[in-house]
């Protein structure tokens, strides 16, 4: 019942914003949208409504999922959505009814979906070969929940300042490492906790912090595990900072167990950055 009064009210709220658009985003073909508010693909681009509305979005490792559809609704004047790792022709879709990452068909490729919808585009390439080729192009740079993954984080930041045109905007998610669930492993909620499960132990009540070369294996390939005021002063060296939100975690995802106890054992870190579960950053290129 929960969900379906959120998915009604969500999809109302979804309409509500198309009517309010300009005629060129009325055109947005309806089936697409009701089925992206179905999957709750519409939530993130929602959010960044006023950064997007009526300009041209880039989206940094956009996966598989219909919020082009989403920033469509938002007001976007156009969308192009940039990951290596997509296949233009499969419909196989992150489901984001499902709470961890499973796949399922969505009905319509990323190709197909370029074919029905104006001003929408999907490229298979790295940040930098996109950089290259397609310099100061977009209005706005996007990501979800992908900065934790850039391996060579450093090198990224001047190529998103080079995608954008002057004035341009740079808005994304960060989720922290360093936070009670940052590993992406089981487990992602105090729920899910298996008392004695070895591979959980790995990584309880902030194990993963004090990377291990033998338990932690993983890290090196799918973490860059940035601190939280390196990632501030990385942005700010190509952008100005205009916000930077964070946010804690829930007593659902383990804010509860970080004690006095957990605290001195990684005296390194302060309190917020093991409690902040992501930061949410708009930064600004400047106009010269």
């Amino acid at each position: 019942m929960k969900r379906s009064r959120l998915f009604r009210k969500t999809a109302a709220a979804a309409f509500g914003q198309l009517l309010a658009r300009p005629a060129s985003v009325l055109e947005l073909d309806l089936p697409l949208l009701a089925r992206a508010v179905e999957r709750g693909d519409l939530a993130w681009p929602s959010r960044l409504s006023p950064w997007v509305r009526g300009r041209d979005v880039l989206d940094v490792g956009c996966g598989r999922n219909l919020q082009a559809i989403g920033f469509y609704a938002a007001g976007a004047r156009s969308y192009t959505g940039l990951d290596p790792t997509l296949d233009l022709d499969s419909t196989l879709f992150k489901d984001s009814r499902t709470r961890w990452s499973q796949r399922t068909d969505g009905g319509i490729s990323p190709r197909a979906l370029m074919t029905r919808v104006p001003r929408l585009r999907y490229a298979v390439a790295t940040v930098a070969d996109f950089a290259a080729a397609e310099p100061g192009q977009f209005d706005v740079l996007v990501m979800h929940n992908v900065t934790e993954h850039l391996m060579a984080i450093e090198d990224e930041f001047p190529r998103f300042a080079a995608l954008l045109r002057p004035g341009g905007r740079l808005v994304f998610r960060h989720p922290n490492f360093y936070c009670w669930h940052g590993h992406h492993l089981p487990p992602r909620t105090v729920g899910e906790i298996i008392p004695g499960d070895a591979e959980q132990s790995a990584v309880l009540d902030w194990a993963h912090v004090r990377r291990d070369p033998e338990r932690h294996t993983w890290i090196d390939r799918t973490q860059n595990r940035i601190r939280l005021d390196a990632l501030r002063a990385l942005v700010a060296r190509h952008f100005t900072v205009e916000r930077w939100e964070e946010t804690e975690s829930p007593p659902e995802q383990g804010i509860e167990r970080l004690t006095p106890k957990i605290l001195a054992c990684y005296p390194e870190f302060t309190r917020r950055e093991l409690a902040v579960k992501c930061a949410f950053i708009v930064a600004r290129k400047a106009d010269g």
